[in-house]
Order: C-alpha cells, then sequence, then structure tokens
C-alpha cells in the first residue's frame, strides 16, 4: 500500500508556473493597491519582489531587462541602472580579453571546439591548435549503423551499463507491450548478442535504470510500470542475467511513468524517485540493504496535488546547491515546470521552487553539468515543441531559465543522452525523435546552447529510446536507439574524424 508523506513541507509550497493566483488587495494612504500575502507565482509585483516573482526575497532571481536594486536580485549576478544586464561573458560580443565570443581569455568560460584561442587554458579540452588558433575538435561528426537487433514488443527505454562485468557496455531496453526487458550484451566491437530471453517486469514498463542497488558490485535494473503503478528491482547476478522481480507499487492510478535513482537520505542505499503523472504526485522509495525498497511515499506535486494541478512526468536526482546532499528535479507537464526540492538532511526535503521549462512536452529530463562549470544542470528533450531545454545551475539549488534549442521541426523529441561527440571537451546530446524516426546530435557550445542540430539519418520507426557509450571501443561516443514500432535496437557507431 502507498503511504503519505505526513511533513508540513510536502505539497505547500507553490509552484510559480501555474495560472495566475487572485490575490486580496486594498488601496493604501496614498491611493495605491497594496496586496495581501504576497507570493513569488502569483504574477503581481509585490511584496520585496523587484519585479513580478523575481528579486527581492524570491528565490527566483530576474532575467535580463527586470527590474533590480542590486546583482543578487539578477540571474546573470548583475544589475546596472535598476535593470539585469548580462555579464561581460555573456552578452554575444568578443570583448574585453575574449579570444572568441563570450568564451577564452582566461575571465570567461573555455571555448568550444572550432573557436578561437591562444593557449590550451582557452579550451574545454586543453588543445588549442598551433597552426590554426582554434580549439581542436573532430572536424565532423558522423554514424554508420553497425547492427539491427530484436528487442521485446515496443522498447520504450534504452539504458546502457556493464552487466556482466566484462568491461564492454551492455544495452537493455524497456519493453512496454510485453511486460519485460531485453538484455543485449555487448562484444566489446560494436556489435551486441541477445540474451536467450527477456525478463520479466511490472506491467507496461516506460522507464528504468541500471544501478547497484544490493552494492555487490553487479548493476542491477529498475524499472517504472506505467500500467502496473509500480517499481520492479531486477537483481542482476553477474553474467547479464536478471534474477526475477520484486515489484513496489507507488499508488493506485498513477501511470507511473519514470524514475530517477540516488542516495537521497545519505545512509549508502540507492533510492528511487518514481513519478505519476495520474496522480499528480511522485512516489519516494527508500533504499535497504540487500536492495530492496521500504513501501513508497506518495508526496503531492504542487499546491494541492493530484493530476487536475500537476502531471509528473520524469525526474532526476543530483546535489544542485552543492552542500553534499541530494536533491529532487521533477518535471511537471501541467505546470510546464521543472520542480526543485532540496534535500534538507536525512528523509526531509525542501519546499517546491518550480523553473519554467522552455517547451511543450512530454519532458524527458536529467541532471548533468552541461554547460560545465561545476554546477548541476537540468537537460530535457521537448517532444512537444521539438527541441532541447537546458536549465542552467546557478548554485545554490537554483536553475536560471531555461536555454532552449533545435531538434529539428517536427522531430518529436523523446528521450536524450549526453557525450562529448567530436572531443572538444563541451558535452553535446543526442535525442531520439519518435515523430520521424531519426536521432538529432547538437553540438554543445558549452554554456548551454548548442549549434544546429546534425541529423543521422532514419534510424527506425516511433523511436522512443536513446544511450550513448563508446561501444566499440575506440575513444569516440556512439549511441543506440530502441524502435516501437520494429520492436527493435539500432547501434550507431562514430564515424567522426
Amino acid at each position: 500500500m502507498a503511504r503519505t508523506l505526513l511533513d508540513s513541507n510536502m505539497g505547500m509550497a507553490r509552484p510559480r508556473l501555474l495560472p495566475v493566483a487572485f490575490a486580496a488587495s486594498f488601496l493604501g494612504a496614498a491611493g495605491c493597491i497594496m496586496y495581501l500575502n504576497p507570493h513569488c507565482d502569483d504574477g503581481i509585483h509585490d511584496g520585496s519582489e523587484t519585479d513580478i516573482d523575481c528579486g527581492g526575497s524570491c528565490a527566483r532571481r530576474c532575467t535580463i531587462g527586470f527590474a533590480c536594486d542590486s546583482g543578487a536580485d539578477c540571474q546573470s549576478g548583475v544589475c546596472a541602472s535598476g535593470r539585469c544586464v548580462p555579464q561581460p561573458c555573456f552578452n554575444g560580443v568578443q570583448d574585453n580579453a575574449e579570444t572568441d565570443i563570450d568564451c577564452g581569455g582566461g575571465t570567461c568560460r573555455p571555448c568550444a571546439g572550432g573557436r578561437r584561442c591562444t593557449t590550451g587554458a582557452d579550451c574545454f579540452n586543453g588543445q588549442c591548435e598551433t597552426a590554426s588558433k582554434v580549439c581542436y575538435s573532430l572536424s565532423s561528426v558522423s554514424f554508420a549503423t553497425s547492427g539491427t537487433y530484436l528487442a521485446g514488443s515496443k522498447p520504450y527505454a534504452l539504458l546502457a551499463g556493464d552487466l556482466d562485468g566484462d568491461g564492454n557496455l551492455d544495452l537493455v531496453t524497456a519493453n512496454e507491450l510485453e511486460d519485460s526487458v531485453t538484455v543485449l550484451l555487448g562484444n566489446g566491437d560494436g556489435t551486441f548478442r541477445r540474451a536467450a530471453a527477456n525478463f520479466p517486469t511490472g506491467e507496461y514498463p516506460t522507464g528504468g535504470a541500471i544501478a547497484d542497488f544490493n552494492l555487490d558490485g553487479v548493476p542491477d535494473v529498475a524499472t517504472a510500470n506505467y500500467h502496473g503503478n509500480s517499481v520492479s528491482i531486477l537483481i542482476g547476478a553477474g553474467d547479464g542475467t536478471l534474477l526475477p522481480p520484486v515489484h513496489y507499487p507507488t499508488t493506485a492510478g498513477a501511470a507511473t511513468s519514470n524514475l530517477a535513482v540516488g542516495d537521497l537520505d545519505g545512509d549508502g542505499y540507492l533510492d528511487v524517485v518514481a513519478t505519476n503523472p495520474e496522480a499528480g504526485s511522485i512516489s519516494l522509495l527508500w533504499g535497504l540493504p540487500g536492495g530492496t525498497l521500504e513501501p513508497s511515499l506518495n508526496v503531492p506535486v504542487g499546491p494541492v496535488g493530484g493530476h487536475s494541478s500537476s502531471a509528473p512526468f520524469s525526474a532526476a536526482i543530483g546535489d544542485f546547491d552543492g552542500d553534499g546532499k541530494n536533491d529532487v528535479a521533477v518535471a511537471d507537464l501541467i505546470g510546464r515546470a521543472v520542480v526543485v526540492r532540496l534535500g534538507a538532511g536525512g528523509r526531509a526535503l525542501g519546499p517546491e521552487v518550480a523553473h519554467s521549462e522552455g517547451g511543450v512536452g512530454p519532458f524527458i529530463c536529467m541532471a548533468g553539468d552541461v554547460a560545465p562549470d561545476g554546477k548541476l544542470d537540468v537537460v530535457c528533450s521537448n517532444r512537444g515543441s521539438d527541441d532541447v531545454s537546458v536549465l542552467p545551475g546557478l548554485g545554490g539549488g537554483i536553475l536560471a531559465d531555461p536555454v532552449v534549442s533545435g531538434a529539428g521541426a517536427g522531430t518529436g523529441p523523446y528521450s536524450l543522452a549526453v557525450a562529448d561527440f567530436n572531443l572538444d571537451g563541451a558535452p553535446d546530446v543526442v535525442t531520439a525523435n519518435f515523430l520521424t524516426g531519426t536521432a538529432s546530435v547538437l553540438l554543445g557550445v558549452g554554456d548551454g546552447r548548442f549549434e544546429a542540430p546534425l541529423s543521422s539519418g532514419l534510424v527506425g520507426d516511433f523511436t522512443f529510446g536513446v544511450a550513448t557509450g563508446d561501444f566499440n571501443l575506440d575513444g569516440r561516443p556512439d549511441f543506440a536507439v530502441c524502435n516501437a514500432t520494429s520492436n527493435d535496437v539500432v547501434v550507431k557507431l562514430s564515424t567522426s574524424q
């Protein structure tokens, strides 16, 4: 049975991106409208805010052009003449000591591949080419199909990890219509061999993760089960096979869609955060010795919870405020927001702070330093708006407004994975494009933005999942996708030069 978490913080904070709330008001002595109980999510410039719902005592900092009293009110940290303005290294101009626009020179972030440099210190990868004075990268990024492998019925999510301990990456598909996972064992040369049989899960697995739940050094598999309203844990046997699943209910009618794995309470055991879009909640499943989980704690997302006010679709776990305790970020389809709750020590979570996601869902979001500055960011694929959003971490658990990059018109990117495909030191992403059966590679600039997408060409039909890794051990990242109608996995090896 699912339980409700009895924590006064849980579900009480108000995400900023819900429809504008009404605020009681009265006329002050000077005839000005005075608002009672100001909030940082009511669409009104009130309280100590320096602009609408930002600055002052609000956790959200103001974006460029918004009013401010000091740099502390601004995402950029710079307030000039009462307005937030860009930092010199983010103004779109090559100025001061920069070796290229907004990069290099020792005072700005390093430069991505192909940008001008004078020394290796100007480049993310530390390599400034002597003759051309540009940061090194592979000159072309391309991929070739190395094989197509049968999965189960309607493979929905694709995971990568070394299940048999041979040093080669393996692939796992979550098969929605078969209630199973398929294991493809890597041979180390870019080819794979299918395990003899699929392994059962809960009903309709649509998300998952590979992690070592029982701390025996062998990776295990977890699935989020959409129709099963549950999470399943399949312990790895060490030879690429999986033991029978143990199922953990989330909550009735949840439509549990995805999950994230990490040690939230700091006890050394992996915990699970599962998203329940139809219940407007997340389920927290605390890890126990032996790879088991406690019964779920159901936590509403949004001011009142319930499917009418929020639809949490995916989640990420990471230390967003740099305090050594893991935090939770949840992508909410209805609020079109990434809702962050900071770890407060033990099993307590702080109040919700909602940030605009920047795209149209469904959202598959993950945590990573994709604008590499030592602060954790959130990066999302947005199927409804054909783009990728990056919410750069500002420190303190606060995320900047999203930077949005297109994945190609009409592509419908459902999921994404991160790798450095051109070896320039700046992270790139690849998206699995549901609508076109293609994959888009977006080369990173290094600040959360990406270059125009490169298409890998047709890789399947109704392409849902994508995973990255060096499948043939040649030092260049490859990727693989799973296709829902042909029930297969296509592996694409890098031919980049």
